[in-house]
């Protein structure tokens, strides 16, 4: 058993990804013997803190709170965090340098940080994955349409950096009525007014702008909520997953894909590329450029988050709309490639649990 007490103060009840990965993160650092407590009490001077290190970890974007407060509490505190473009907002690295450390979970996090201004120690920390509850055996998601037909799939929620403009362009102009193919998107909004009905009333307003008139190949849209017992079955109903995302601090859905023997169509750029090679995956070709530029386009459909992205410098991909539609028209030719593309990605997840990740956590922590 450690002789640390962790404090965690993270989103650890949220259905978010930060969410997630706060819950695994937690439940594996108890697994590694580590005595964790959550919530924005520390409760470290009562019983169970005798004698024992305090360590705060901090799982959140950088927000407000009393650093010398928290000095006379905790030995020491630790910044866990995501970020997905090219920098991270100015006035966050002097918030960060006030920690001890920073953990993040891929190498374009550390580059983001560093190239921002951030000087105290960086720590890659990978998320994980459970291959044995995302795997190729999962029971479908049942779709009747989907029968016979070659299936994509896009898990996201619906804001601009996810980029559902592009996917969807690049599906209705791929492919017709005539071709057997379905593309199931599961997505949501961010608010109350953001409904499954706000949504489809977007996607087909935007269908219209583009001048769209013929009938085109079908598309599913799920909106609900989804116990994780569905959404595993929504991976392995798909012949692959594909997102044409502007950034990703990580992508949890492009682990979840690949452990469930599903191989990913994906931007060839961002925090996933320590996961995704052409071994695994189809990788869409893109340009670096500033966030605003489609954010303004008269084709952006979803939320945009602008305070978060539209800072100095800030930069994420654009993907190549025509790459998009030549490597989803080759998955759709070539099923046995994605087949043995999705077993590659299968075996590549085995290495990347959770266990691992709080392995390596529980080092950070247990630093003097």
């Amino acid at each position: 058993m450690s002789d640390v007490l962790v404090i965690w103060r993270g989103p650890a009840k949220r259905a978010s990804g930060l969410g997630k990965a706060s819950r695994e993160y937690v439940s594996a650092l108890k697994r590694q013997g580590i005595k964790v407590r959550i919530g924005g009490e520390s409760r470290a001077r009562g019983k169970i803190g005798k004698n024992r290190r305090k360590v705060l970890i901090y799982h959140q974007l950088p927000q407000r709170w009393n650093m010398a407060q928290e000095r006379k509490q905790f030995d020491r505190i630790i910044l866990n965090t995501i970020w997905e473009t090219t920098r991270i907002p100015s006035h966050w690295p002097k918030k960060i340098n006030k920690f001890d450390a920073v953990c993040v979970p891929t190498t374009h996090n550390k580059t983001a940080l560093r190239r921002s201004g951030v000087k105290i120690p960086i720590y890659i920390v990978p998320h994980g994955v459970h291959t044995k509850t995302f795997k190729p055996s999962n029971k479908k998601y049942p779709l009747p349409i989907a029968k016979g037909r070659f299936v994509f799939v896009s898990i996201f929620g619906f804001q601009h950096r996810k980029n559902p403009e592009t996917l969807l362009r690049a599906y209705w102009e791929q492919f017709s009525a005539d071709d057997r193919v379905l593309l199931v998107i599961k997505t949501n909004g961010y608010t109350r007014q953001e409904t499954g009905k706000w949504i489809r009333s977007r996607i087909g307003a935007y269908k219209k702008k583009l001048g769209i008139r013929k009938k085109t190949a079908p598309i599913v849209i799920i909106t609900k909520h989804m116990h994780q017992n569905q959404i595993k079955g929504v991976f392995t109903l798909g012949n692959v997953f594909v997102l044409p995302t502007r950034g990703e601090g990580v992508g949890l859905p492009f682990l979840e894909s690949l452990s469930s023997g599903v191989p990913v169509i994906a931007t060839g750029w961002g925090g996933h590329m320590d996961f995704l090679n052409d071994g695994n995956s189809f990788l869409v070709k893109y340009r670096l450029r500033y966030p605003q530029i489609s954010m303004n386009s008269k084709y952006a459909i979803a939320r945009r988050f602008r305070s978060l992205f539209s800072g100095k410098g800030q930069k994420w991909a654009e993907p190549s709309l025509s790459s998009l539609k030549s490597l989803m028209y080759s998955a759709y030719r070539h099923p046995e490639l994605c087949k043995k593309k999705g077993r590659r990605g299968r075996t590549n997840m085995k290495k990347m649990s959770w266990t691992f990740a709080a392995a390596v956590l529980k080092r950070v922590i247990e630093m003097k």
